[in-house]
């Protein structure tokens, strides 16, 4: 005989049908702008929600220009979707008024149950479970941000950027959903979908990594996770989404200190840290140990470019720094080796005064930048066989605006960048860190350039240190994917 819990493993459902609403109600709707109840409602009109938002209130007449109504029923025909940001208290008679109006999805921000360690908000949070089983409506929640959906022009925060990419998210928690979009927009990297899904008493990371792995606008996938709720559900997921897609999952709750936040975050108990590292490889998905890695290898897996092998060419700054990126790379599980001879030779009259001197780091402090000299190294590393990758340390730059034709300079190197990864099919990345001048001017340019690049679809990264893990890991993961293949 199958249970309910082999059921749910073995059967993928499709939720799409459900993260499409024709319409949107916002019970707990509310008048004051510092209140959540009054930014869902803004962050939907202001991303254009083409269909009905109802926002439900019964101490308001209207809102931003919307009819309000004193409850769900008041409410002519059905609603698709609710957002509840009412107390915990009325989550039951919202449920049955959801019934009423034969809604498929309702998001639940309510928080202080279970997550409270209190008796009672644990049994109300049993209750909530129960009223939602047996009335066949979907829930994200609850104590969550909900569903970020730009495609179909949904949001839960007015600040996030509206244009959609290809990275489907999943995360137990909305701080971190939300700086994940805001982190990795700044980095050219935009999101399918982006789901909270906190104390999931009914949608879990099971069923949103099943969904991921069917969505064709997903072609990553990054999920941060404080605890499962079903662990065979889970590892399936995981596995079969990680055979279609790059998967990056963050734990939360590695340690004792983190375990007991977690507790308090969305009562979920975590896994121990070598049960849960040996489940993430061999499902073939990729860990993370921090939130600024999951982006880092975001980046990498939207714009670096194919991954072929361990062998890098680094354009690696000046003295020390060039130094420390050729360790940093070695330690990452990158191969620093030396420029082949035929491309030493292919140097010899475009740097007649070097070419006998350059290597593999490039040191950008004995080259001219005016003559573009170390573009030309770089370009005619990236062009061999010899090399997999490149790691093109690029915050020296910052250094040709101190020239009479600084900004010359700095322009055109900056359109040679843009189509370093483009031209030679490798994976490629760049580093370019806050500008380290302080007068405004130069702030301004780095500062745009590193836009330029983002949007030009460049894999940047702040420091080297990042970038540098980021590319060993990068190219360990597509090395296990070729033996896979």
């Amino acid at each position: 005989m199958i249970t309910a819990r082999q059921q749910a493993s073995t059967t993928i459902e499709d939720l799409e049908p459900i993260f499409q609403p024709r319409s949107i109600a916002v019970a707990g709707a509310s008048s004051n702008k510092q209140s959540q109840g009054y930014e869902f409602v803004q962050a939907l009109v202001e991303i254009g929600f083409p269909g009905p938002i109802y926002p439900v209130n019964p101490r308001l007449e209207e809102l931003l220009g919307l009819k309000a109504y004193p409850n769900l029923q008041a409410i002519p025909g059905t609603v698709d979707f609710i957002i509840s940001a009412v107390p915990a208290t009325a989550v039951l008679d919202l449920v049955d008024g959801a019934i009423e109006k034969q809604t498929k999805l309702i998001h639940f921000f309510t928080a202080r149950f279970s997550e409270t360690g209190r008796e009672d908000a644990a049994l109300l949070e049993q209750e909530l479970r129960q009223r939602i089983k047996a009335s066949g409506i979907r829930v994200i929640g609850p104590n969550c941000m909900g569903l970020y959906y730009p495609k179909q022009k949904i949001t839960f925060d007015p600040a996030l950027p509206n244009k959609p990419g290809n990275v489907g998210l999943l995360s137990q928690s909305g701080s971190h959903v939300f700086r994940v979009i805001q982190r990795g927009a700044d980095r050219g990297v935009g999101f399918s979908k982006a789901i909270s899904y906190g104390n999931a008493i009914d949608l879990n990371e099971g069923h949103l990594l099943d969904h991921f792995a069917d969505d064709p606008d997903t072609q990553v996938i990054a999920a941060y996770i404080e605890g499962v709720r079903d662990g065979r559900h889970f590892f399936a997921a995981l596995k079969r989404a990680a055979a279609r897609k790059p998967v990056i999952v963050m734990k939360g709750g590695r340690t004792e200190a983190g375990q007991a936040a977690a507790r308090s975050h969305t009562a979920s108990l975590a896994s121990r840290q070598a049960v849960w590292q040996a489940a993430v490889r061999q499902a073939g998905a990729i860990e993370a140990g921090s939130l600024n890695e999951m982006i880092d290898l975001m980046v990498a897996f939207v714009h670096a470019g194919p991954s072929h092998g361990p062998n890098v060419a680094i354009l690696g700054g000046a003295g020390g720094e060039m130094v420390e990126t050729a360790d940093l790379c070695n330690e990452a599980g990158l191969n620093v080796l030396p420029l082949p001879s035929d491309v030493r030779e292919s140097l010899k009259e475009k740097l007649p005064n070097t070419w006998d001197w350059v290597g593999n780091p490039i040191d950008a402090s004995i080259l001219e930048w005016g003559r573009n000299e170390a573009m030309e190294v770089i370009r005619s590393m990236a062009a061999s066989p010899h090399y997999h990758a490149v790691l093109a340390n690029i915050r020296w730059l910052e250094h040709t605006l101190n020239r009479e034709d600084g900004e010359d300079v700095f322009r055109r190197t900056l359109e040679h960048l843009k189509g370093l990864a483009k031209d030679y099919g490798k994976a490629t990345v760049m580093v370019m860190g806050e500008p380290e001048a302080q007068q405004e001017d130069r702030w301004k340019t780095v500062r745009g350039a590193r836009s330029e690049l983002s949007e030009s679809g460049v894999a940047i990264y702040p420091d080297i240190e990042r970038a540098a893990k980021t590319l060993g890991k990068y190219a360990s993961y597509c090395a296990a994917q070729r033996t896979r293949a």
